[in-house]
């Protein structure tokens, strides 16, 4: 059995902390047709590149390797600004407060790390261990691998909106919840089959908090 003190939180940001789907889509297709590449002319086409690692698939549908550099350069300013607009989800930051009381959380995303620092900031969530963005590394296995090193007798739980996040989470090793208020629905997630399926922060909070890792 294990005890709370060994449990390690690794969240994503957009679709579990923050209400950004809206935002994030804007943003993101506004700077792919800056340079020319309009492919993600649909919600549903934008919402498939979350079923892996986003840049990754971003790629696979044509978008040149070699521009990547230029398209982070375009859309960290975008979605700097627009995230100010952007508020957590109802009960997230009280779930957040009892959850950073007893063990180490971290935030895993693939939004800007700065941009997720004033988002929490502005929001009141204090106690994050850490953020790891897309400009730390883009890869979200690698990412929790690295924070799970200064943590290795920890049990590592990545909580995720999308199938993709579940994909990666259990590639890293951890423990996979998947949240229904996201990104993806409920049929994406459970293709997906993460260890837990949650519908509430209370809910979700009542599993974190829970003795064992079952």
């Amino acid at each position: 059995m294990a005890t709370m003190t060994e449990k390690l939180i690794l969240f994503d940001f957009d679709g579990v902390i923050a209400d950004s789907f809206e935002v994030f889509f804007r943003e993101f297709t506004a700077a792919c047709s800056e340079m020319g590449f309009d492919r993600l002319n649909s919600k549903d086409a934008f919402l498939n590149l979350f079923e892996g690692n986003l840049l990754f698939n971003v790629i696979k549908i044509g978008f040149p390797p070699w521009k990547l550099r230029e398209l982070f350069n375009r859309f960290q300013p975008r979605i700097a600004k627009a995230n100010d607009s952007v508020s957590a989800f109802d009960g997230i930051r009280e779930m957040l407060h009892h959850l950073s009381a007893k063990y180490p959380v971290y935030i895993i995303s693939s939004n800007l790390t700065e941009a997720v620092q004033r988002f929490l900031l502005r929001e009141g969530i204090d106690n994050i261990r850490d953020i790891l963005g897309a400009d730390v590394e883009t890869s979200k296995v690698k990412k929790i691998k690295r924070v799970w090193k200064k943590h290795p007798k920890a049990i590592a739980y990545y909580i995720g909106d999308t199938s993709g996040d579940v994909y990666e989470g259990k590639e890293a090793g951890a423990i996979t919840i998947a949240v229904t208020w996201g990104w993806h629905e409920v049929e994406r997630l459970t293709k997906a089959k993460p260890h837990h399926l949650v519908h509430t922060p209370e809910e979700l909070q009542h599993i974190l908090l829970s003795e064992t890792t079952d």
